[in-house]
């Protein structure tokens, strides 16, 4: 049985992030998958550069920001001010759909204007649908967040718990409304981001090239966990550790180490489609378009856009139940048809594509879900046992929240970290 200080668990951000930041050489990570990098991963096909979804570097912390360049030195980087549309009623409106309601048909922004005027904003809401009813009013909420929401999440937003989406739902009142139309900007968390042009694995190269490579065991999947006997069992053996730094989905460690009940986790899946065209886009400033209504995806972004290139190529993402039997070719056929109907295509022919089933893709958070997530972390810690990143936290969250959490946890277990 091999021992080590630090067992890791996955080799996406989160875990090569901790790995690079403590000092120890007694650290070894165990990934799955036969590649490292996680949902970081990159994908290249002739004219085209694609990741998992669109995975921006944006940033709410200064000194994050400057550790992200550092660790990219010498990388190629597209700075980028967001340009984000909503495709609603046949027409392209500008992002965030509630900030410029100002865009819609007279009759519906009159609607939706008397409406935040005269929603309670109160904090007693018990879901995430009642709760952006309450916020935001019935016309904002009925055609854009709840219908919008419903096909990211896949379920019913009365499943969810009001507060769901935290940091990431840009948040607003009647007052800030009529401040924005007076010249002052809304801001959102996302208005500027970092993306390196050769895709978000260039991140994951950057610590690899920090790291020995030789303590990361890919194609190793996890068994069995044992925290009384501090074990962790493989399909290629049994490990001892001193600490156990999990990034997997929380889930999955529950039914691995037999703590908790895992059935308080729900989630949805993703299917991503990165599809290459032979044309150039016929926008030329969209960075990504959510979708609202019946086109089979609520979101597509443009990484022709972001990171320029000649010709059309995007990514697709399409929620799914997590028990949902997945078509890929059913499901690109139908994109194709509905890219030309929303007039993002007109006489492209797709070229190359490449499709990625993420599976959790966004965590449904209820409050049993809280209350066992919080339980099960609280008694991992007394066990020397660690979750960080957004599925070992069962939480929504971004990149810089992974490495943040990594650095913060090296500096907690091994004080002498960078």
């Amino acid at each position: 049985m091999q021992h080590t200080k630090y067992l890791i668990l996955g080799a996406g951000i989160s875990g090569l992030a901790f790995a690079y930041e403590q000092r120890s050489d007694d650290y070894l990570i165990l990934e799955k998958e036969t590649v490292p990098g996680g949902l970081c991963r990159s994908f290249y096909a002739p004219g085209f550069v694609w990741d998992v979804a669109g995975h921006f570097f944006h940033f709410h912390s200064d000194q994050t920001k400057a550790f992200v360049k550092q660790m990219l030195d010498g990388v190629e980087l597209c700075n980028v001010t967001k340009c984000a549309k909503v495709f609603y009623a046949d027409r392209y409106l500008n992002a965030p759909f509630q900030y410029n309601i100002h865009q819609l048909p007279h009759d519906e922004f009159m609607q939706c204007l008397t409406d935040l005027y005269f929603a309670n904003g109160l904090d007693d809401a018990p879901s995430f649908k009642s709760f952006v009813r309450q916020k935001f009013g019935a016309g904002i909420s009925d055609k854009f967040l709840i219908p919008y929401n419903e096909k990211l999440y896949a379920c019913d937003l009365d499943e969810l718990e009001r507060d769901s989406m935290g940091k990431f739902l840009p948040k607003l009142t009647f007052d800030m409304l009529m401040t924005f139309y007076h010249g002052q900007k809304g801001t959102t968390y996302n208005d500027f981001f970092l993306y390196p042009r050769q895709g978000t694995m260039q991140l994951v190269n950057s610590y690899l090239n920090h790291l020995d490579t030789s303590r990361i065991h890919l194609g190793e999947s996890v068994s069995a966990i044992d925290t009384d006997a501090k074990t962790v069992t493989t399909s290629q053996g049994t490990y001892s550790y001193d600490h156990l730094v999990s990034t997997i989905p929380l889930n999955r460690f529950i039914d691995f180490a037999h703590c908790g009940d895992s059935s308080l986790l729900h989630s949805n899946k993703i299917v991503v489609l990165n599809l290459g065209f032979d044309l150039p886009s016929r926008d030329k400033e969209v960075n990504w378009v959510y979708f609202p209504g019946d086109e089979i995806f609520y979101r597509v972004g443009f990484y022709n856009n972001i990171a320029p290139r000649p010709n059309l190529s995007l990514y697709v993402e399409i929620g799914c139940r997590s028990d949902e039997q997945v078509d890929i070719d059913r499901l690109i056929r139908q994109t194709l048809v509905d890219l030309k109907r929303v007039r993002i295509t007109d006489d492209h022919q797709l070229v190359s594509h490449h499709a990625i089933v993420v599976e959790p893709a966004y965590v449904h958070i209820t409050g049993q879900s809280k209350a066992e997530t919080q339980r099960v972390i609280d008694a991992m810690r007394q066990r020397d046992v660690h979750m960080v990143g957004r599925y070992a936290r069962w939480e929504y969250s971004a990149i810089d929240d992974s490495i943040e959490q990594a650095q913060q946890l090296a500096q907690t277990l091994s004080p002498t970290s960078r």
